[in-house]
């Protein structure tokens, strides 16, 4: 997710070292997104020298969504944690919608192209288009009263054609009309590419995102591109290997209230076809500051907007 480190809504910390540890700060508690971005040989001092500078604050912090490759440098620093979750992953040199599993897309993506729709790329680089544009923020507008929540912040981009000037958009079109699209961000260290948005009009007709998935895929992979990470799962609805994930399972309404836990794992299994484990690395302690921060973090406008909201929909 470093690309998302782009936006400036981050604030950063670095030091005699090459790169940079990325995060938001709220109620005293600094939320780190991903991983430092640093190499691996100075991974252990930024993590350090970030810990002692905020320790000297009297300010928590953890790692929201961090990977197996800090992991033990975290836990050499004193950091406690657990597994969260999992990244969906697609191969694409092994994906294929055949079968019993791809039986559901196949289903969507032929009612999809009966009706007229299709997909292709908005090159914004080489051309704007006011109304396209126009046409992906009311889209995002929509989608967010479908799930009754504020937009998601942090670990997740905007429609935003400055400051995220790599991103690839897709459109799916119905009978000429915008009805959904996606947004992947670069992977520069891997040379792949990340599932950000996908969204679609509240009345879009039956098979709008898989056909975006599935034609986005087909383009993607005809320019080389291996593997595409199109986002994470929580663990109640991922594969429970840990005993501490036992803890969300007792949380599941309580998940489901701050995000749609269960219909994004099961739309994201019917296309991946490996997974990656996500961690929560804190210090010094859990806390009800830090769980706020969090939440803070990801939502714009916090608890109130979530609120907000949802008593607007009841």
């Amino acid at each position: 997710m470093s690309y998302l480190t782009y936006s400036d809504s981050l604030s950063f910390f670095n030091g005699d070292w090459e790169g940079y540890i990325a995060y938001k700060q709220f109620f005293k508690t600094a939320v780190v997104l991903g991983d430092p971005i640093v190499s691996k040989d100075t991974l252990p001092t930024a993590v350090r020298e970030f810990k002692n500078t905020c320790s000297s604050q009297n300010i928590h912090t953890c790692f929201f969504l961090c990977t197996n490759q800090i992991v033990q440098t975290l836990l050499h620093e004193g950091y406690k944690g657990f597994l969260v979750g999992h990244e969906a992953v697609v191969d694409l040199n092994t994906f294929t919608i055949s079968g019993k599993k791809g039986w559901s897309i196949r289903s969507s993506i032929n009612y999809a192209q009966k009706h007229n729709m299709t997909v292709e790329e908005y090159q914004f680089k080489k051309k704007r288009s006011p109304t396209i544009e126009n046409d992906l923020k009311r889209i995002t507008q929509e989608w967010c009263e479908i799930k009754r929540m504020p937009e998601l912040d942090f670990a997740f981009g905007h429609v935003d054609f400055e400051t995220f000037n790599d991103a690839r958009y897709f459109i799916c079109k119905h009978n000429g009309e915008i009805v959904g699209f996606l947004t992947y961000f670069p992977i520069f260290g891997l040379q792949s590419y990340y599932l950000d948005l996908s969204r679609r009009k509240i009345d879009a007709p039956r098979g709008t995102i898989d056909l975006l998935f599935v034609k986005s895929f087909e383009i993607l992979k005809n320019e080389g591109v291996d593997k595409l990470y199109i986002g994470y799962s929580p663990v109640p609805y991922s594969r429970n290997q840990y005993l501490s994930s036992n803890l969300f399972i007792c949380f599941k309404p309580f998940l489901e209230f701050f995000y749609p836990a269960k219909s994004e794992f099961f739309f994201k299994k019917k296309y991946a076809t490996e997974w990656q484990p996500n961690y929560f690395f804190y210090s010094p302690r859990i806390s009800v500051r830090l769980l706020f921060a969090l939440v803070h973090s990801i939502y714009e406008g916090g608890l109130a907007s979530i609120f907000f909201h949802r008593m607007k929909i009841l």
